[in-house]
């Protein structure tokens, strides 16, 4: 069943998929009028008891999420149950596309943001790449460091023959990033640390005194996903 494909023009019912004539199929157990869609072969209601299946639930979803509403949060505000809440983010994440590196993206910072998964003993890292020119973030991963991951991170920016990759001190990154384009000067990363800040303030599980914790990397890859690009 889809959520809510019509509309009404002269009291008949059109599919907004494709234009053709709905016809009455059958009445749900609530006792409203399903129709179904000749051509796409689709069924819809006209009109939904439950919020999940509204036209609107996805793009709510995506705002709220994006304004640091925690699942609950925004579970009780949506009067959707969590465990829909948490399908749909996977869902819609997996449908959005990041953008793609283009030829003014030429000097990238990356660094690491720590947070814990499911108590503070846990630690766990976000790490993704910052683009100077364009402020925009390309890739990320949350997990744990190392030069397996390193190396899948940052190979699209590696490819295309960046002038420069800004990081800290950590060692795995020089085994990664040839020296001729990587740089660890004073201050190298300070656009991106105050990026941390940003993901901090908006997004609560990210904050440093908070109870708050992922229980699900997939998840928080899921929430970053549409925070940085939905």
């Amino acid at each position: 069943m889809t959520k809510s494909t019509f509309t009404i023009e002269n009291q008949t019912k059109i599919c907004s998929n494709c234009s053709d004539k709905l016809i009455k199929y059958g009445k749900t157990k609530n006792g409203n009028q399903r129709y179904k869609c000749k051509k796409k072969k689709k069924t819809s209601v006209e009109i939904h008891h439950y919020n999940a299946y509204l036209s609107t639930i996805n793009s709510n979803i995506i705002q709220l999420t994006k304004e640091g509403l925690g699942i609950r949060s925004t579970a009780r505000y949506l009067k959707i149950s969590t465990t829909t809440l948490l399908k749909r983010l996977l869902e819609i994440a997996s449908k959005i596309i990041p953008p793609k590196l283009t030829e003014e993206d030429r000097e990238f910072q990356v660094d690491e943001l720590r947070t814990f998964h499911k108590k503070r003993i846990k630690p766990l890292w976000i790490t993704y790449t910052f683009s100077l020119q364009t402020r925009k973030i390309h890739t990320f991963h949350v997990g744990y460091r190392t030069v397996e991951i390193f190396k899948k991170l940052l190979s699209p920016i590696i490819q295309t023959k960046s002038t420069k990759i800004y990081t800290d001190k950590l060692n795995t990154y020089r085994l990664v990033i040839l020296s001729e384009f990587h740089s660890t000067r004073f201050r190298s990363t300070n656009h991106i640390e105050q990026n941390h800040l940003s993901l901090r303030t908006h997004l609560k599980r990210l904050n440093r005194k908070t109870i708050c914790y992922t229980k699900n990397i997939a998840i928080l890859s899921a929430i970053l996903t549409i925070y940085f690009w939905g």
